[in-house]
């Protein structure tokens, strides 16, 4: 197993784990288990043709609340993760101002 991000990749574990919805992914964020559902949402957004009950707002709506789970605990760099997956780019630009106006940092930074 090796880290890639700060996220744990091995496959085996990725499977016996997985979230299957988005009521896991939800009970993950009020668990804390910040992980768990970007390793979720990292395979929605990495692999569509897997997940084809999912869209791009979908996606973006997840995002955005994974994004707002990281920021409430000041993990910057989990918050920065998030937005460098964002596709959108309107969501993308809001969550930059966004991450630097509550880290005190530039995004470069972080």
């Amino acid at each position: 197993m090796f880290k890639e991000g700060g996220i744990s990749t091995n496959n085996h574990e990725k499977k016996e784990n997985a979230m299957k919805n988005t009521a896991e992914f939800r009970n993950a964020l009020d668990e804390g288990k910040l992980e768990e559902a970007e390793i979720f949402l990292n395979d929605i957004a990495n692999d569509p043709e897997q997940f084809p009950q999912y869209d791009d707002r979908w996606l973006d709506h997840r995002q955005r609340e994974i994004f707002q789970s990281f920021y409430k605990i000041e993990d910057w760099q989990g918050a920065k993760r998030v937005v460098e997956a964002t596709k959108d780019q309107k969501s993308k630009t809001g969550r930059i101002a966004r991450l630097e106006e509550l880290s005190g940092m530039k995004y470069d930074e972080i």
